[in-house]
């Protein structure tokens, strides 16, 4: 007799937490909450680094979904949805703060980039000098392109999500990803460290 298994994947697996959020299921909410909440915290942190503001903004998100559940659209992916939604709720409190309507003027807001690099299992010395690589290379990239490498090649976002994030044209995302590893590959500290951008920066690529 042979048994057939059937694995869940990731996304029908939050499709049914979502079901059950959408009901009234607190239990469901929480989850969603845990699955989400550090990547939403990164992200946030690199738009503002002001912890505290971030974690307002997120409450926000949290709490108007929580609200709103049952109008609510499911949508066809949660992170995608959660960011979108996070970075509306920060270009909405820096519009306040900065009393400006001018969305142009707040989308150039700096970027900031992390790379990812296990600090627990790296020499302080080599973590230094990786940094340093990294630095000098992203320099080079305007903070709107260093925001969509990020949601492209670390969060693994489309073209067409990325648009819906940052708010410009799908195309324009396309040609800004193209320019912006151009420029990467042809900084001469490329040449010598390739492994190491690629790897720490955008571990999608790796």
């Amino acid at each position: 007799m042979i048994i057939i298994i059937k694995h869940q994947s990731k996304i029908e697996k939050e499709e049914e937490i979502w079901s059950k959020f959408v009901r009234g299921d607190k239990s469901a909410f929480s989850s969603i909450y845990s699955l989400h909440i550090d990547s939403l915290f990164s992200y946030g942190m690199r738009l503002k680094p002001d912890r505290d503001f971030v974690k307002d903004s997120i409450q926000d998100v949290f709490l108007d979904v929580y609200e709103h559940r049952e109008k609510l659209s499911r949508p066809n992916n949660i992170n995608f949805y959660l960011f979108r939604a996070l970075k509306r709720n920060i270009f909405k409190k820096l519009k306040k703060e900065r009393k400006t309507d001018d969305f142009s003027a707040l989308s150039t807001m700096d970027f900031v980039t992390e790379y990812n690099v296990e600090h627990a299992t790296i020499d302080k010395e080599i973590d230094k000098r990786n940094k340093k690589i990294i630095t000098q290379v992203m320099k080079e990239l305007t903070f709107k392109q260093q925001e969509i490498l990020y949601l492209k090649f670390t969060k693994g976002f489309s073209y067409i999500e990325i648009s819906e994030i940052i708010g410009i044209d799908h195309n324009s995302v396309r040609k800004q990803v193209y320019r912006a590893i151009k420029k990467i590959r042809e900084n001469p500290v490329f040449n010598v460290h390739a492994n190491i951008i690629f790897f720490m920066l955008y571990p999608r690529l790796s």
